[in-house]
């Protein structure tokens, strides 16, 4: 059987998944690194990454010393993961195929962190409040959540700016649901399922504190490393860390 091998990355460092679920970028953005961190300073306690791709941030997390359930859609993903990770940090990585929310479950209370980035705006609205639900559980009580999503301030994503910022004047929850991506953008569009929901710094930070979380920090952040037909004006992604009480 060949080996698998990670894809080769965009000159902009993007690098695409096996299971046209976008792009993995291949360096941390500053929510992903301080989970990392945070991560690190726990090492006899489990975290977990959603969504881990090739694992850019889960390999950084183990050379700190973490303990990281690394869970994909795409379990050819993770075989990669696992083979980019040096031996001797091997036992302190668990693989957990399956989809998130539904097929993966860990016990109530057993995590210190969770990071979940680029992941969040590929979920409906139910899929999202089930998602909330199970990071809420699963983190023990003094732990965090770090999540990284996209905002709708991208450039191929202009054409929705302007729906956003109606729908949450008027007050929507969720402003941000795109029914059909490729209407969007129909070359990246190509590479995304067919649904987003993209978020800004209020919207991402009402939803957390709605199911019981401390936001420490929630704000929108240039992505410099996005390839130019989707930098914007400095807000593309959102990060958030939330803390359990």
């Amino acid at each position: 059987m060949a080996k698998l091998k990670m894809p080769e990355a965009e000159e902009s460092g993007f690098i695409p998944t096996l299971n046209q679920m976008g792009f993995m970028t291949s360096s941390l953005d500053q929510f992903s690194k301080e989970f990392v961190d945070y991560a690190g300073k726990f090492p006899l306690e489990k975290s977990m990454e959603i969504g881990a791709a090739y694992g850019v941030a889960t390999l950084e997390a183990l050379k700190k010393g973490a303990q990281i359930i690394a869970n994909d859609l795409e379990e050819q993903h993770l075989h990669i993961l696992r083979e980019r990770v040096p031996e001797n940090l091997r036992e302190n990585l668990t693989l957990l195929p399956g989809s998130f929310p539904e097929e993966i479950d860990t016990k109530v209370g057993s995590l210190k962190a969770l990071l979940i980035c680029r992941v969040l705006h590929f979920f409906n609205e139910e899929r999202l409040n089930l998602s909330l639900k199970k990071i809420h559980s699963w983190i023990n009580s003094g732990g965090k959540v770090f999540v990284v999503a996209e905002t709708p301030y991208l450039k191929n994503f202009s054409p929705f700016i302007p729906i956003f910022e109606k729908r949450k004047k008027e007050g929507m929850e969720l402003p941000g649901f795109v029914e059909d991506v490729m209407e969007v953008d129909p070359i990246r569009g190509r590479s995304l399922p067919k649904q987003m929901m993209v978020f800004d710094k209020d919207v991402l930070s009402s939803l957390f504190k709605n199911v019981g979380f401390v936001v420490e920090k929630c704000e929108e952040f240039a992505r410099p490393e996005f390839p130019k037909d989707l930098q914007l004006d400095g807000r593309e992604s959102v990060g958030l860390i939330a803390r359990k009480p």
